[in-house]
């Protein structure tokens, strides 16, 4: 671009010259130029023709007419000035054509000249049209700077904005090139569902009051942090079920609450998309939750908060109870002896004596507890209610007298509360004599009176001897075995069973699963009622193979254990395949491995066809016996050097010592007298045939099996390999 410059044309070597020079006058608000023109000849050769009025100039497309004088001499002869009004682009950008035609009209050196044109397209200086404007990036409701790049000192400017619906104006007709602007807060209205949005800036510029032309910029508002969804209140309510409402109390196993969200409530237009409520071993997603019974007592804390449809959260929201603990009554202990009227223990008493303590949950004072007894003859089936009642740890005395010495009786305590009852079965035995014999002669009873046929013992017994059951053992009450117990042959149970102490002969065993991918090294396993204890046996499957080293389990949350054989932590990775069952037990420290099995599909090299394969493995401590049985038949119609194998290895051998073992083949072609089993072969990725051929020196050599075209062959067989750990 230049705003002048010179060019020319000429003939006869340059002799004679038409030498034009040119500038650019701009109107910056009429977006135009003037342009004049100078013409001249220049010859340095003899040149003598009369003065011209018909030479011609063309600017931008416009022709005019120009005079010369007449030129008599050599030198420079100058020519008229012309001038031109031309439009620039819109963008202020010009390019244009400069034609200039001199009619020489002379015959020079014998030669006729007409004329000499001199031409050229010349770039204007642009002309400065509109502004720009640079609009960095910023957050809704804080001030940021809009920097005007401005063409002339003589420009204003207007700016505006437009964001989502809304639009507006940021100054009018300034002069300053950088403008402060806070987005006001309610622009957050227009990204509803986003955190932020395009904003588009637009800068207009002016000269005077001639419009010059606009410019945008772009850049994106952000929804302020600050800018989230709330929750005016968080409320809970009281769900008593079979707790009376006077009591005004929440009460562990009986109550449950409701908690309900109140006000959530958007911000700037954000909607509220999702609802989170959790507490108490209870979640929703809802805006109420009502839990089950609430099982823990004390201090409940409810925690809500919501998200709204930018998927920004709220605070959280709580709301805290307590709850008051609960259990069914229950007796300490119970007793139950003969006695006279005024309480004095006798083993000829008419009355009885009970001392029993119990215990019951108050709900904070709100809960009390009845009590009830109840007596029978033992060989009678109704019950006498007694007008008495008896209190903890308290000495009650009831029977008025009717508790006959000849009969042993059932008695029957009772407590009830709001919720619950509970009863005992005591029995108070006859009157106490060492020993007595019932008439008839067909029943002695030691410590009371005889009443059934049989022995009757209500005495404490010390059996310092072997005792000899050749009959069932009944025990209506409890069995307790405190110490160590063993069980030598069938033991059934057919109600609960507890021992206190250890039991040797048993182990008990669970199922679980996992599904922890093979990478994982921490693997979840799911096994319903498993207690890790010493000796606990689980058989897992495993839905996805181990290729993560250290591998640990994690059973029903009792904490990561690591996996060991013969009390060696694993340190290896490659234990089992996908698909496959392992056991192990708890030692305390580890969870020994005790097996690994699963199935495998065996291939065989050059089979064309299949009607049975099948394979199986079980690995223990390092080393894996594969069994396989594959019948089918061979694709190849000629002998073929090709060895046949079995592929599809399920693992890698170790590298260590000889992989083998045996088996039998059928419909395959050896090279020897008889097959002798089979080897690992392929790089260890496959099982390959072995022959023998006895030569007459008794020498075993090895050879290969081949296949043997059109005949069904079946392979069978097991190996025994190291694998890698």
């Amino acid at each position: 671009m230049a705003s002048s410059g010179t060019f020319s044309g000429s003939i006869r070597s340059g002799h004679y010259a038409l030498s034009i020079s040119w500038t650019q006058t701009p109107n910056v608000s009429a977006n135009t130029s003037t342009i004049q023109v100078s013409i001249a000849l220049i010859n340095d050769w003899s040149l003598q023709v009369s003065g011209r009025t018909d030479n011609r100039i063309t600017i931008d497309g416009t022709t005019q007419t120009f005079s010369s004088p007449g030129v008599y001499s050599t030198g420079t002869h100058q020519f008229n000035t012309v001038s031109q009004v031309v439009n620039h682009n819109s963008d202020g950008t010009k390019t244009l054509t400069i034609t200039a035609v001199y009619y020489i009209r002379a015959t020079l050196s014998g030669t006729y000249y007409d004329s000499i044109t001199a031409t050229a397209t010349i770039t204007l200086d642009t002309i400065p049209r509109a502004s720009t404007v640079t609009a960095p990036d910023g957050t809704i409701g804080t001030a940021l700077t809009l920097t005007v790049n401005r063409a002339s000192t003589a420009f204003v400017h207007t700016l505006t904005y437009s964001f989502g619906a809304r639009s507006g104006t940021i100054a009018s007709r300034t002069i300053s090139t950088s403008i402060s602007w806070t987005p006001l807060m309610s622009l957050c209205n227009q990204i509803p569902n986003a955190i932020s949005g395009t904003c588009t800036i637009t800068c207009t510029t002016y000269n005077g009051t001639t419009q010059i032309g606009t410019s945008t910029s772009y850049l994106t508002l952000t929804v302020p942090s600050s800018v989230v969804p709330t929750i005016s209140d968080l409320i809970v309510t009281r769900v008593d079920g079979d707790v009376p409402s006077s009591w005004g109390v929440y009460v562990a196993t009986k109550s449950k609450a409701t908690v309900t969200i109140q006000g959530a409530a958007g911000s700037y237009g954000s909607t509220i998309s999702s609802y989170s409520i959790t507490g108490g071993g209870y979640s929703s997603s809802e805006s109420s939750l009502t839990t089950g019974f609430l099982n823990s007592s004390g201090a409940i804390t409810f925690r809500a908060r919501v998200t709204d449809s930018r998927g920004r959260f709220s605070d959280y929201a709580t709301v805290s109870i307590t709850v008051q603990s609960y259990s069914v009554p229950s007796f300490t202990s119970y007793e139950s002896d003969r006695c006279t009227s005024d309480g004095v223990l006798s083993g000829d008493g008419t009355y009885i004596q009970a001392l029993n303590r119990f215990r019951y949950s108050s709900c904070n004072g709100h809960n009390s507890v009845t009590t009830q007894i109840e007596y029978k003859r033992s060989t009678e089936s109704t019950w006498t209610t007694d007008p008495g009642n008896f209190s903890s740890n308290v000495a009650c005395i009831f029977g008025g007298g009717l508790i006959s010495t000849e009969y042993s009786y059932d008695i029957r305590y009772t407590l009830t509360d709001a919720f619950s009852s509970v009863s005992v079965l005591d029995v108070v035995s006859t009157a106490a004599v060492f020993m007595d014999f019932k008439a008839g002669g067909t029943g002695i009873a030691f410590g009371k009176v005889a009443e059934d046929d049989g022995m009757d013992v209500d005495m404490n017994a010390h059996f310092r001897r072997d005792v000899t059951l050749d009959s069932d053992l009944k025990v209506t009450g409890e069995t307790r075995l405190n110490g160590l117990s063993y069980f030598t042959g069938r033991v059934s149970f057919s109600g609960d069973a507890t021992f206190y102490g250890n039991v040797s002969g048993f182990a008990k065993c669970y199922y679980g699963t996992c599904t922890t991918s093979a990478g994982t090294t921490s693997k979840t396993v799911t096994c319903a009622n498993f207690t890790r204890a010493v000796g606990a046996i689980v058989t897992i499957f495993m839905s996805n193979a181990n290729t993560a080293t250290s591998p640990r389990l994690n059973i029903n949350g009792t904490g990561l254990t690591y996996l060991a054989y013969g009390g060696v932590r694993i340190s290896g990775a490659y234990r089992w395949l996908a698909q496959s069952m392992v056991t192990v037990m708890f030692t305390g420290t580890y969870y020994e491995v005790l097996s690994i099995g699963a199935t495998w599909n065996p291939a065989v090299s050059g089979a064309g066809s299949y009607s049975y394969r099948e394979g199986h493995f079980n690995y223990q401590g390092g080393l894996v016996t594969l069994s396989w049985c594959v019948s089918g038949t061979f694709s190849s119609t000629t002998t073929t050097s090709t060895v046949t194998s079995i592929t599809g290895l399920p693992f890698t051998n170790h590298g260590q010592g000889v992989a083998s073992g045996g088996g039998v083949a059928y419909g395959c072609r050896v090279t020897g007298a008889s097959f002798g089993g089979w080897c690992i072969s392929s790089g260890e990725s496959s099982i390959g045939g072995r022959s023998e051929s006895i030569t007459t020196n008794g020498t075993v050599t090895l050879g290969s099996m081949y296949n043997y075209p059109s005949m069904t062959f079946t392979l069978s067989g097991t190996i025994q390999m190291r694998v890698l750990d």
